[in-house]
């Protein structure tokens, strides 16, 4: 049987049924990772995300005087499938900085495309329910290791973390940064 072969932007060349299965899952290269489309997640449709500035710093960053408190709220639920998951409750935190601000709009935009979370099973408890995509720092304390602050490299591997999901600086509005 003879299969078209189709060329992609990036010049990467696939047989199009291959491409076209790839491309349900994921909407970028398989082999250069770029990005064609925007990538939308299996993070459950009934979940809330709320911030709200708390008059504290957190460790590594001195010059900022507030810190940025966000609460994720799921549900329990189903999957697309029908699965059973439980809810998950979470709350982080984020410097009231340029780069606190930046991540904020960057998971505004990750969550509204169910990105910053998936579905799977918790390595904590065992069971499936909301797992991070996009890791969140849930202490305000504890340093790296105890997902908390300090961590000097967290700015850059947060950006990382969601570019690998499809969500970059040029996704944002530039009057929400401002």
């Amino acid at each position: 049987a003879v299969s078209q072969v189709i060329e992609m932007q990036c010049g990467h060349a696939y047989h199009c049924e291959c491409i076209s299965q790839w491309f349900e899952q994921k909407r970028r290269c398989p082999q250069c990772q770029r990005d064609f489309g925007k990538v939308v997640g299996n993070q459950p449709r009934t979940g809330t995300f709320s911030w709200q500035l708390a008059a504290f710093p957190l460790p590594g960053h001195p010059n900022a005087k507030e810190t940025m408190v966000i609460e994720f709220d799921f549900p329990p639920g189903t999957t697309d499938q029908g699965v059973r998951f439980e809810g998950r409750k979470e709350r982080g935190y984020l410097p009231g900085n340029a780069q606190g601000v930046v991540l904020l709009e960057l998971f505004k935009v990750a969550f509204r495309r169910c990105v910053m979370f998936g579905i799977g099973n918790s390595m904590t408890f065992g069971t499936l329910r909301p797992t991070f995509n996009i890791h969140m720092k849930t202490s305000t304390s504890r340093g790296t290791v105890g997902h908390g602050y300090p961590d000097p490299s967290y700015f850059q591997r947060s950006l990382e973390e969601l570019r690998a999901n499809g969500v970059t600086i040029a996704d944002l509005d530039r009057k929400s940064v401002v």
